[in-house]
This record gives C-alpha cells, structure tokens and sequence, in this order.
C-alpha cells in the first residue's frame, strides 16, 4: 500500500494499522473468510466489522473501480449496510431472535448465543447473496456463544461457501475455544490516544473543546464509551461520583476500605460488568493523581472535585502510586479469573497504601 492512498470511508476512530491491514486486503483480493476482532469493551470492536461489511458490499469493491476508496460512504449499499439495512449483511448478537423465538422478549432474556441462531446463519449461507458479491455475518460477543452454538459456528468456519464472510467479535482470543480462533484471521483492538478521541469527538460528533477533552479523558481510550457519553450526561454524573468514592476510599479509615469491598463483592453477583468498570476506573484515578503530582492537572478531566484530587496527590509518593496501581491490577486480574469478588477486593485494600487521618 503506497502512502497516497485514500483509505475510503472507515468510521472507526483509532486502531490505523487494523484498518490498513484490511484494506491492504481488499485492494489485493485477499480477504479472508473469518476476522475475529479482539479488544476492550467499546473499543471500536463491532465498529470495525460494520466497516469492513460496508467495504464488502460497496460497488467499487466488485467492480474494481476504485478499490482504495471503499468503502466509498456515498452509495446506498454503504447507507444500508450502515442502518442494517442491507439485505447481505446480518448482525448477531446474544439478544437477536432466531426463527424458533416466540418474541423479542425470548431473545432479550438470554445469557448465551443460541444454537438456533447459529443454525439460521448456516441456513442462509448456502444462499446466493442479493446484490453484492458477498454474505457477510457478524457475530458481535462470540464468547457468549453456547458450546452447541459454537460447534455448529466451527462447520461453517471449517467448510465456508466461497462469497460467506464471518466476522467475529470478543473481548480476546483465550474466551473463544482454540478451534476456532485457529479458523479466523484475528486483528486485536487496543486503546485508544485520548487526543484521537478528543479530535474524533469535535471533528465527527460537533463536541465542544471542552466536552471532547473530558470525555476522551475518562473513556479510557474505547471510543464507543465517549461517544455514548456525549450524549448521555448521566454516564458523566456515574463515573464523577466514582471518581469520589475512589479517591474517599483511598484516604479512608481500613474500616472504611472493608465495607467497600464487601459492597463491591455484594454488587458482583449481580453487575460483574459495572464492576470491572469500577475497578477499570481505579486504574484512570491513579493515573490522574500521578498526573496532578507532576503538574499536568490539565491531562485530566474538570469532572473531579478538584481538592480532593490534589490533597490526595500532595499525600502519595511515586512509590505509593505504584503500590496502589499494583494492587488494582492484580484484583481485576483475579477477577476476570472468577476468584472470590469480596476476598479480592479486601486484598486489594489491604494492598493500597495507608495516608495518617
């Protein structure tokens, strides 16, 4: 790929190289039949396979016209892929009804992706597509397939129809069985520079300067999340009154840090994601108090009482930070392993380093 070339109309923010990587595979006729896109949650995931699907689908690509501008974002093919509206594009997820579903209220009860579902991809993909020269599926949260589900997935996978393309979606490669993480080209997302979201917020979404900068700030680099937040003050409310209990927590009383352990044990059971965001949130608190000892207050985020922040900041040492941020790293860790959710926060207080009261 020469350096003059227009990469078309991609829509994710960040991850360059992923999005070079596949149009270097459009533009060479290479696509492979499975993608299985890794990353954080929100990190532009679904993001990237809704545009390699509008790529698929886009008419410059079948009729080679001008393969280093698809997708080209200006024809119908890419306005309905974009609205799924398209009738070669479906995108699955673990609340899609199957043709077995009574309801959409069946379907919004589910824990896991169905076999069923899987079945209806099968059955489809025998078929010729409509307009394009493509099927494409996305599996948005493969890691939440069923075991049959996801045995019925590894057939197709091993066995695909020539114009099929499967596109799947997860956290990372180690939730989703070894069979079937061999069958896909995987591409993993990481995080994204605050300074990318901050511009993609103003450029793309009309943000203000000051809007972009805190929500870029607090996403921590998943573009999905800062774009929700634009437009949802309340997320903002959410993570400026975890950013306080954070930050009493950490000047707290060891009385103090117990009961907030046993509260987020109590919350796990029935919110492991919200959670994992709280501990995530650990981490981007730690980070702005090392940010305000060495005098880059304007890194952070205006959502934090101000005071508290720097009174905290005037108290920890480099060590103290270390500590701490070791600590919250080594209970999301344990975590993710399904360890004991109220044992593992009260190591992680025990951990943290003790200020005088």
């Amino acid at each position: 790929m020469t350096a003059d070339i227009q990469l078309g109309d991609w829509q994710t923010i960040g991850n360059e190289s992923a999005v070079k990587q596949l149009q270097g595979a459009i533009q060479s006729g290479r696509v492979s039949h499975a993608y299985l896109f890794t990353g954080p949650d929100r990190v532009g995931k679904r993001k990237l396979a809704m545009d390699l699907a509008r790529a698929l689908c886009c008419p410059q690509f079948s009729s080679g016209e001008d393969q280093a501008r698809v997708p080209c974002g200006e024809c119908s093919a890419c306005d309905r892929v974009s609205r799924l509206m398209h009738p070669d594009v479906r995108l699955l997820n673990i609340n899609t009804p199957t043709s077995k579903d009574s309801d959409d209220e069946a379907a919004a009860k589910r824990t896991s992706i169905p076999v069923d579902l899987i079945g209806d991809v099968q059955t489809e993909s025998i078929l010729e597509p409509y307009e394009s020269n493509h099927r494409v599926f996305i599996i948005d949260g493969a890691h939440q397939l069923m075991i049959e589900a996801a045995n019925a997935l590894l057939k197709t996978l091993e066995e695909p129809p020539p114009a099929v393309r499967l596109l799947l979606t997860a956290p990372s490669q180690s939730q989703l069985p070894s069979t079937i993480v061999s069958r896909c080209h995987v591409i993993n997302l990481r995080p994204v520079p605050v300074d990318t979201i901050r511009d993609a917020l103003i450029e793309r979404y009309g943000a203000t300067a000051e809007d972009a900068r805190n929500v870029a700030t607090l996403s921590g680099g998943n573009p999905g999340w800062a774009i929700t937040a634009l437009n949802d003050p309340s997320l903002l409310d959410n993570e400026r009154e975890s950013a306080s209990r954070i930050l009493t927590t950490l000047t707290g009383s060891l009385e103090q840090r117990f009961d907030y352990a046993m509260e987020l044990g109590n919350r796990s059971r029935r919110d492991r994601p919200g959670v994992l965001t709280e501990v995530t949130r650990w981490t981007q608190v730690i980070r702005d108090v090392a940010l305000v000892k060495h005098g880059m207050v304007d890194k952070t985020p205006a959502t934090y009482d101000r005071q508290q922040l720097e009174s905290l900041a005037a108290q920890m040492s480099d060590q103290d930070i270390g500590q701490a941020l070791t600590a919250v790293v080594n209970a999301r860790d344990a975590v993710n392993t399904n360890a004991l959710a109220q044992l593992t926060f009260e190591v992680m207080m025990l951990d943290m380093p003790v200020f005088a009261h």
